[in-house]
Formats: C-alpha cells, sequence, structure tokens
C-alpha cells in the first residue's frame, strides 16, 4: 500500500506540473508579469506559483488520507502558502535598492515596511507556527525556528543564474532524505523534487524565473523537512552552516564564488544554454 501511495504521489506531481507549468507561463506572460534575467532579456518572472499550486494540492490531499491529521503536515502547507504569498509580492512589487538582511532589518527598524522586510516576518512567523507542531524542549523550539527561517532564505541567495536553485534544493534535498531517522515525511521532498525537476528546463533555458515566490517554497520545504526528520546534532551542524552561508553572502557574491571554482563552474553551468 505505501509503494502505491509513493507512486501515485509521483504520478499526480508529474501530471499536475506538466499541465500547470505552460498555464502559469502564458499567465505571466500575456498579463506583462516579467522581469530582466541576467543577459537582460526579458522572461516571466513569479513561476515559483506552480511549486504553491501543485504541492499543496498533492500534500493536502495525501496527508488526509494517509497521515490521520498531522498538524506539521497542515502547518507545512500553511507556510508555504505564506512565503509563498509575501514571494509574489516581492516578486510583482519588490523594492531592488534595499538588499541583505541589514538593509531590510535597518528599515524594519526605522519603521519602514519593505517586500524583503515582509518576507523576514512572514518567514519567521511560519518558522514559528512550525516549530510548535514538532518541538519537544525549549532548545529545539528556538533551533528550528531559526533553521526553517535561514533555509527559506538560502536558495533565494544561489537564484542568480538559471538552475542553480534547482540544482541546489536536489543536491540538499538528497542529502537530507539520506540522513533524516525517519522516512515519514519523505514524500514532501519527493513530490516537491518531481515538479521541480519538470519546470527545471524552463530555468536552465533561462525562459522564465522562479522568483521569490518559488525559491521560498523550495527554502521552507527544505527547512521544514530538515527540522522535522533530522537528529540534534545535524541540525546543529546545518544551523552553523545556513549561518556561515548568510554571512558570506552579506560580504561577497556568491555568484563570483562560484565561479572561481572548476568544479562548482562546471556543476552551475551544465545543462544551461
Amino acid at each position: 500500500m505505501f509503494v502505491l501511495n509513493i507512486v501515485i504521489l509521483l504520478a499526480s506531481s508529474v501530471v499536475l506540473s506538466l499541465i500547470a507549468i505552460p498555464l502559469i507561463y502564458h499567465l505571466l506572460l500575456n498579463n506583462n508579469c516579467i522581469a530582466l534575467n541576467f543577459r537582460k532579456q526579458e522572461i516571466p518572472i513569479g513561476m515559483g506559483l506552480v511549486f504553491i499550486l501543485v504541492q499543496t494540492f498533492v500534500i493536502f490531499i495525501y496527508a488526509i488520507y494517509n497521515t490521520n491529521n498531522d498538524n506539521y503536515i497542515f502547518a507545512y502547507i500553511i507556510s508555504i502558502l505564506i512565503v509563498g504569498l509575501v514571494g509574489i509580492i516581492d516578486d510583482l512589487v519588490g523594492e531592488k535598492e534595499i538588499k541583505g538582511f541589514k538593509g531590510h532589518i535597518s528599515s524594519l527598524m526605522k519603521f519602514r515596511l519593505t517586500t524583503g522586510g515582509l518576507k523576514l516576518l512572514a518567514g519567521g512567523a511560519s518558522a514559528f507556527i512550525l516549530s510548535l507542531t514538532i518541538y519537544t524542549r525549549f532548545i529545539d523550539f528556538i533551533i528550528n525556528i531559526l533553521l526553517i527561517a535561514l533555509f527559506t532564505n538560502l536558495v533565494n541567495l544561489f537564484d542568480l543564474r538559471p538552475g542553480r536553485a534547482c540544482k541546489i534544493f536536489i543536491l540538499i534535498s538528497i542529502v537530507l532524505i539520506f540522513s533524516a531517522t525517519s522516512s515519514k515525511y519523505n514524500y514532501i521532498l519527493i513530490s516537491l523534487l518531481c515538479i521541480v525537476l519538470i519546470y527545471m528546463p524552463y530555468d536552465l533555458k533561462a525562459k522564465a524565473m522562479m522568483g521569490d515566490t518559488g525559491s521560498n517554497v523550495l527554502g521552507m520545504t527544505l527547512g521544514a523537512f530538515c527540522a522535522g526528520t533530522q537528529t540534534f546534532w545535524i541540525k546543529i551542524f546545518c544551523l552553523f552552516l545556513l549561518v556561515v552561508l548568510h554571512i558570506v553572502s552579506e560580504f561577497y557574491s556568491i555568484s563570483k564564488i562560484i565561479e572561481k571554482n572548476k568544479l562548482l563552474c562546471y556543476i552551475d553551468k551544465l545543462g544551461r544554454k
């Protein structure tokens, strides 16, 4: 029965993605929801809508019939809807002058809300909601909040070249699945991996951008899965890496670091036109 459920999950994610992707692509294009990519070409932005719509539907249906009203799963669905909504706002009306945690936090301290600041607040609130459903000790509660919040922003740090965010998500997903203490929630990542793989050619060919809409959902999913399935010390290790990456990104260009490393550069350009 479990194998059959997973097969149905995979098929649903793939079929719905194949239907939704061209529909959302033309919807964004026809309504002038476009932005300049790194080549200065105008392409649709906000394709992450596909991730929200398909993932929410598939996981909700799966959860109803297979997980006995698990609060963690429903908190996850609410969280990706929240960060996805904020991502859409940022993609369509986001301020480009203020960047980085420092800039957005400074604006919040002055009681000026930027779209980046809104994303920080939404990410923090979503992390709080998710952590409430899975913590056993106060220290776990705090670590889970930090993990989920930083993971939510992680994919966005890498979403600067075609296909890069998708590759980062796929790589981290595989590592987290193999290091998980239980396979109970693997279907969350498996479903989104299917959606990302179907969407990935659009991103690699620079035909569309997932935007913050997509990177927020990918990052939130990684954070939620990590918080709910990993051991205490693995979570501490992940948190350490996330803090280091965010500090580095404040002072150095992630793209330049990748370009200077032959292996990372090769992986980054793989499949890109």
